[in-house]
């Protein structure tokens, strides 16, 4: 039976080796599934927005890479740090984190720049597209 212990409401002796292996080693096929639906979901949307505009269309493009780019990065330098070095992974995590949104930040700057003409509706409803198909894709276990 496991105690409780005083510091942060953790159980004393831990957890059984193979569920904390079951805790810290994700299937790495969910995020890149999550990946994929997001990219097929935003050339979907910017190929419907065709019949509404171009301008319209590459407005939601380039919302979708201001979330897609981001998170790829995020994929990529996290990703690898999963195991049982939960400093490694929680570095690795609060750094990717910061320049995710530093990206995203610096992306919607340069595309509200240099764009013109843009829909500037279109380009969030890309970003929040991408978003959550991306979470979604991510959630769903097929």
């Amino acid at each position: 039976m496991l105690k409780w212990s005083a510091v942060g409401g953790l159980p004393q002796g831990g957890l059984p080796t193979s569920e904390v292996r079951r805790m810290t080693v994700p299937d790495s096929r969910f995020i890149s599934r999550g990946l994929r639906i997001q990219s097929t979901v935003s050339l979907l949307l910017a190929g419907g927005l065709l019949l509404v505009g171009p301008v319209a269309a590459y407005s939601s493009i380039f919302g979708s890479l201001a979330a897609f780019i981001p998170a790829l990065f995020f994929a990529l330098v996290v990703t690898p740090r999963f195991g049982p070095d939960s400093a490694a992974f929680l570095r690795a995590a609060v750094i990717g984190e910061a320049v995710k949104i530093s990206v995203t930040a610096l992306i919607c700057v340069a595309v509200f720049t240099w764009v013109r003409p843009l829909a500037a509706g279109w380009f969030f409803v890309g970003m929040a597209v991408a978003i959550f198909s991306g979470r979604l894709g991510m959630l769903y276990k097929a």
